[in-house]
């Protein structure tokens, strides 16, 4: 039994042999396979025991090198930790450090094949005996530089992307599908934590919660990756909905729970600046339509311009704009400032560019002015220009607006010149004048002028007015005013008169008055046109009654003569005593020849009121004159107690008017004759001084003193009921002055008069002196016949009054009738005739056209004008047109018979 225990017991110790060698082996191989480093030290620190995991780490490959020679106490790390006291209490210490080879080779520590730094990972644990004592310590040790670079890196990308968030105002969350409730992850999403999405519904728009939820079923069914949407959220804070932009994707990574994770970012202000810029993009399209501006970017490498709202593009942006495609619309003219802007740009000059030029697209019916201004906008890495950019702006009408107002502007100007007015600003804080047009400033409209300027060119008695009016605009008075001074200036010969008005032009916030404007007006020129007016209102009137007057006198004058023609006439009839007869007649060719005067007076009178006197200068012998002019007044004389006597001056010829110096000789005369009842009346000429002086001298009533300032004036008569219109001495003046002459009287009232005229003109002292009219008698002589039956007389005469008349002074001559030009042309072509009696008035054809037809082809004719038109001009135009003489009606029997040279 004993053996059978001992056999027992053996074998039981046997096996528990075999299972502690197991074990140890067991042991053994975890230990050397441990992919951890494990080191064995003793109590005094010496390495007893390391794995190969520890020897890899450390970078040993000989044990023994290490083994029994390595002390835990000194290593580098260990002493700088400070823990030897504290394993040796028996305490765990973990460490992480860096473990540098480099220090641990210089140290002597050991010899490690390692360069690089580690990250180690340690712990040291007490190895206690039975007794409970500290033996040895077990160090356990890996290398986890790896792990913490990896560590590193996710911590440096987490802060990155909170950062980045940060920056972004973006919030992340987490919904768990099957709890269906929210997570905050980072930030404040509008998602609160444990938020069901039932609440969050709540909070969404109702129009995007739909989407919300479709989102999150496509995602969960897999069938898209990521998703993307905006919604709106309604904000506490602001009482009104935000909008938020949300990326989400399905996550099943965290311990296979289905996820959806999410970020969100609050794009409301982004969106409204969106909706901003997108309004004003629209805005400045609009303007950029409206303004007809063009917007362009040059780029100066490919020489074309990028252009938005072109027409030179069809309106395409995305169709750039070549320099050759400018010139083919660009005005000619304009070539050389758009080639001077263009090389400008291409040479990269810093500068702001800026000319005007004509373009014509397809687009426009005409060349339309436009502005082209350009800025440097682009640079390359060495600084230097590479694009430029700037618009084009249509200012045709601009243009035309600008034109418009220079034209005004110079239209006002002128004005302002031409009326004498300048136009003034007043500042109350600077006590300066602006002026345009203003003598004081020397018409120099930059100047500024004082107000002692003004002072200094004012007259003496006008300075208080002055000063009252400056002192109300110093006070910023609100008041308008007006006053009148007188100033001189440099510019000026004498005071001119002004009227100054000034209104209130601008006031500050208080209502003050800050500045005045207003006109300066030279009313010089029209007070004297005033006076002027005023004068000749006054002289229009006494004109006006002195007219009213003459007409009256008229209606005596031309029916006193008219009355003694008819009644004359009446008496005629039947009368049978020749003596009688010849008495009527005398009195009817008296009165003719008075009513004729009146005419031509009247006739000249009209002249010299349209300012078309006549003259027609001729040579003549001025004693001839004299001496006819007497024959001519001595027949007027019959009071035998008036002597008429003749002082005739030197033989000579003459060249002036015949006519018009006869007229106002005559007029002395038959003046003369009126006034004076006794003593004489004596007539003469002298030539003197390069002109003729003639005179009449009487001792008649004389000229009242009162009378002889106005004496040479119109429908003056020193006698209301001597005959007469008084109108000669007037004509007279008229016609003399028209001469260049001059006229005068001496008068002594009661004593007599002496009238005389002075005309400058050219003489000659001839041998001997023809008459005109002897002249005149030896051209027109060119029939010879005593039989007045023989003359063949064409009478063209549309008037059967006028023509009885002529057929009666003309009674026994062989007389034919046109009645109009072209009738008399007519006869004349085809028949023979000594006389032409030729009417320049007549119907169909006038008497000038109808003397120049028969001019072309009859040159002998003798063609007499009979006219009614009693002017020079008419003589003349009748003698041009190829009339021999020229007479007028009434026609003189005498005249027409001296004419045809045939004895009555």
């Amino acid at each position: 039994m004993n053996q059978n225990l001992e056999a027992s017991l053996d074998e039981k110790q046997t096996e528990t042999a075999e299972l502690t060698l197991e074990k140890i082996l067991f042991t053994e191989s975890v230990y050397v396979n441990l992919p951890q480093g494990m080191e064995i030290y003793d109590n005094k620190g010496i390495l007893r025991s390391i794995n190969d995991a520890a020897m890899r780490i450390y970078g040993v490959s000989d044990r023994n090198a290490v083994i029994g020679t390595v002390n835990l106490y000194e290593n580098p790390y260990i002493l700088e930790a400070k823990v030897k006291d504290r394993m040796l209490a028996g305490e765990d210490i973990t460490m992480e450090f860096e473990y540098d080879f480099d220090r641990i080779n210089n140290s002597s520590y050991y010899s490690s094949c390692n360069e690089k730094t580690m990250i180690f990972c340690t712990k040291i644990m007490p190895i206690w005996n039975k007794d409970g004592k500290v033996v040895g310590h077990l160090l356990l040790s890996d290398d986890i530089t790896s792990t913490k670079e990896t560590e590193f890196r996710i911590e440096e990308s987490k802060k990155n992307l909170e950062m980045a968030m940060d920056a972004a105002s973006m919030s992340s969350w987490l919904y768990d599908i099957n709890k269906k409730i929210f997570q905050s992850l980072y930030g404040n999403p509008f998602v609160g934590a444990s938020m069901t999405l039932e609440e969050t519904q709540e909070k969404l728009h109702p129009q995007d919660r739909r989407k919300l939820t479709e989102l999150f079923s496509r995602l969960v069914n897999r069938e898209i990756q990521y998703g993307n949407i905006t919604v709106r959220c309604f904000n506490d804070e602001d009482k009104c909905y935000h909008y938020y932009e949300s990326r989400m994707r399905l996550s099943t990574e965290h311990l296979g729970k289905l996820q959806i994770v999410g970020t969100e970012v609050d794009v409301t202000e982004k969106l409204e600046m969106q909706r901003r810029t997108q309004e004003l993009k629209d805005k400045r399209e609009l303007a950029m339509q409206v303004s007809g501006i063009v917007h362009w970017d040059f780029n100066i490498d490919t020489r074309k311009f990028d252009s938005y709202n072109d027409p030179l593009n069809n309106y395409a942006s995305d169709q750039p704009v070549t320099i050759e495609e400018y010139l083919d619309v660009l005005h000619p003219d304009d070539y050389s400032v758009f080639n001077d802007f263009m090389q400008s740009m291409l040479s990269g000059k810093n500068e702001t560019l800026n000319f005007t030029c004509r373009i014509k697209t397809k687009y426009d019916a005409s060349w339309q002015y436009c502005n082209m201004i350009g800025v440097p906008f682009g640079y390359d890495e060495q600084g230097h220009i590479i694009k430029f950019t700037g618009f084009r702006q249509n200012i045709s009408k601009l243009h035309q607006l600008d034109e418009e107002l220079q034209e005004r502007n110079y239209k006002m100007e002128l004005t302002f010149k031409t009326v004498g007015m300048s136009y003034w600003d007043f500042d109350v804080n600077s006590r300066e004048f602006t002026a345009f047009n203003d003598s004081v400033n020397d018409f120099n409209a930059e100047r500024k002028i004082s107000f002692q300027e003004y002072v200094d060119s004012a007259h003496p008695d006008d300075l208080a007015i002055i000063q009252e009016n400056f002192d109300l605009m110093l006070k910023g008075t609100d008041k308008d005013f007006s006053f009148k001074y007188r100033s001189k200036t440099k510019w000026d010969e004498e005071w001119q008169n002004y009227i100054i008005t000034g209104i209130q032009a601008e006031r500050n916030k208080m209502g003050k008055v800050l500045r005045y404007t207003g006109v300066r007006f030279n009313n010089t020129k029209w007070e004297k046109v005033t006076e002027e007016l005023k004068a000749l209102k006054e002289k229009a009137e006494i004109s006006d009654r002195l007219k009213s007057a003459f007409l009256a006198n008229m209606s005596h004058e031309i029916r006193t003569p008219l009355n003694a023609i008819v009644g004359f006439s009446e008496l005629l009839v039947n009368c049978d005593d020749g003596d009688d007869k010849e008495e009527y007649v005398n009195i009817i060719q008296s009165n003719n020849e008075l009513l004729l005067r009146l005419i031509n007076d009247i006739l000249d009178l009209s002249k010299i009121e349209s300012g078309i006197l006549e003259r027609k200068r001729e040579k003549f012998d001025l004693s001839k004159v004299c001496s006819e002019l007497y024959m001519m007044i001595q027949p007027k004389i019959t009071n035998p107690n008036v002597k008429f006597l003749m002082s005739p001056g030197p033989d000579c010829q003459i060249f002036l008017d015949r006519n018009r110096l006869k007229q106002v000789w005559m007029n002395f005369l038959t003046n003369a004759v009126k006034c004076t009842s006794s003593g004489h009346i004596h007539m003469g000429y002298s030539v003197e001084k390069g002109g003729v002086r003639f005179y009449v001298e009487d001792t008649g009533v004389g000229i009242p003193l009162e009378l002889q300032n106005r004496i040479f004036g119109r429908f003056q008569k020193l006698n209301e009921f001597a005959q007469g219109t008084g109108l000669g001495l007037a004509i007279s003046k008229a016609i003399i002055e028209a001469a260049e002459g001059e006229i005068g009287f001496t008068s002594i009232p009661g004593s007599g008069s002496t009238f005389w005229g002075w005309v400058p003109c050219q003489i000659e002292m001839p041998k001997k002196c023809y008459s005109s009219s002897v002249a005149r008698q030896s051209q027109c002589r060119i029939v010879n016949r005593t039989d007045k039956g023989s003359l063949k007389i064409l009478v063209a005469e549309d008037n059967d009054s006028n023509y009885l008349l002529v057929l009666n002074i003309l009674k026994g001559y062989g007389l034919t009738r046109a009645v109009n030009g072209v009738e008399a042309v007519n006869k004349v072509r085809e028949e023979h005739f000594d006389f032409v009696l030729m009417d320049m008035k007549m119907p169909v054809m006038g008497g000038l056209e109808a003397v120049r037809k028969i001019r072309e082809f009859n040159k002998e004719v003798v063609i007499i004008a009979l006219t009614a038109n009693a002017f020079d001009t008419d003589r003349i135009d009748s003698l041009d047109a190829g009339c021999n003489e020229f007479l007028t009606k009434p026609l003189k029997r005498k005249l027409l018979l001296d004419i045809l040279q045939v004895s009555d």
